[in-house]
């Protein structure tokens, strides 16, 4: 670290400019040993960070982004405890997962996020199974399958959607804090808890699904609050343990293929345009996740961000301009949308992202390696536009 020069050595000048005097070889020779041990001690950390294996419990984990983020977290040589409601599901999924990666690296069991009792059994079970949680993503959320305004709304769609998405939320980050809080085993990154963004996070409106955009409206200040807690906390301002932030942008799922006819020719273009498939996204979510936190050591809570205004104006120039992606999940004139298929992606066709290459190339190097952060609305895609 260069030395701080005062007054007395003759080498400062009260205007500010430095005295050219030779600093000693001793001096030079030290600055640079230490500087390289700091970033030999650094890449090392890196080094093990990366290489370290995770062990991973996803909430919501089979189907969707869910799975496609259980998926990810294994190929990248994690241990992932999948879970939903389903127990037939998270038997299907084990066993398929399990054949791919291996018997000690998939676990699951059933669990509803909406109950206490569970979700502590939850926490239990992939501690025995892994010994320790490193991360914790609360993925499992809902939008209950229905767009309609909320007076048109059945009463149990909203009570399902406030349920899982917000008191979900709630008692999984609690029982994620209090397992992590116990762990003894050394962790030089911590322990990290994810609180899945979506629609209304930003605070815009989300017309036809009120329910679902309040509930994701107030993660961002659920996310501060408890870091706030856990560094005022007695019993845990000493643990490493953040919690963070993840806004995957939209991704194709059937929670969006649900709504397809509710927003008209109009939606389905956007659709088209701006949404990923679950795979693309979750790739997206599990580099950003890892990348971002071997960089801040895990000391700080972090807002994983994956499209960009930027990206959000180069994917609607390819949909509106070059005709990139037109019909590309379903069809956005009205008359052949209503024989398009219910699967959200049909199994065997690959859905391609329709960032392409020579638009990439086009965005400047930050952008380009930020190729997918924040959600943005229609209201900032198209001022960007405008300009």
């Amino acid at each position: 670290m260069a030395r701080r020069v005062s007054s007395a050595d003759d080498g400062f000048n009260p205007i500010g400019r430095r005295h050219r005097g030779k600093v000693s070889s001793t001096s030079a020779r030290t600055a640079t040993t230490t500087t390289a041990k700091r970033a030999e001690k650094e890449e090392e950390n890196e080094q093990q960070y990366q290489m370290s294996q995770k062990r991973v419990l996803i909430t919501g984990s089979t189907k969707g982004l869910g799975y496609e983020l259980a998926n990810q977290f294994l190929q990248e040589g994690d241990r992932v405890c999948v879970t939903s409601r389903s127990e037939a599901n998270v038997n299907d999924v084990v066993l398929e997962l399990r054949a791919r990666y291996g018997m000690e690296n998939v676990c699951g069991i059933a669990c509803d996020v909406c109950d206490h009792e569970q979700v502590s059994e939850l926490s239990r079970y992939c501690v025995e199974n892994f010994g320790g949680i490193d991360f914790w993503i609360n993925n499992a959320g809902t939008n209950g399958y229905e767009y309609n305004d909320i007076i048109d709304q059945d009463p149990s769609t909203i009570e399902e959607v406030v349920k899982t998405n917000a008191l979900g939320t709630l008692l999984c980050c609690r029982e994620a804090m209090r397992t992590m809080a116990a762990q003894k085993d050394e962790n030089i990154i911590g322990y990290h808890i994810f609180n899945m963004e979506g629609a209304g996070s930003d605070g815009m409106e989300t017309r036809k699904y009120a329910a679902y955009g309040f509930t994701k409206a107030g993660l961002s200040q659920l996310t501060k609050t408890l870091n706030k807690e856990m560094s005022s906390n007695e019993k845990m301002k000493d643990k490493m343990i953040k919690v963070h932030t993840v806004s995957p942008g939209m991704v194709f799922t059937d929670l969006i293929s649900s709504g397809r006819y509710a927003f008209g020719k109009q939606g389905r273009m956007f659709v088209n345009a701006l949404a990923e498939p679950a795979d693309v996204a979750a790739s997206g979510v599990v580099r950003k996740i890892k990348t971002e936190l071997g960089n801040s050591r895990g000391k700080k809570s972090l807002a994983i961000k994956l499209l960009t205004p930027d990206v959000a104006v180069v994917k609607l120039f390819n949909r509106f301009v070059k005709q990139i992606g037109k019909d590309r999940y379903y069809p956005e004139e009205d008359d052949e949308c209503e024989d398009v298929r219910t699967e959200c992606i049909v199994p065997g066709e690959s859905v391609q992202s329709t960032i392409v290459p020579e638009a990439q190339m086009k965005l400047d190097d930050d952008v380009h390696e930020e190729i997918k952060e924040v959600e943005v609305s229609k209201e900032e895609v198209q001022e960007n536009l405008s300009r």
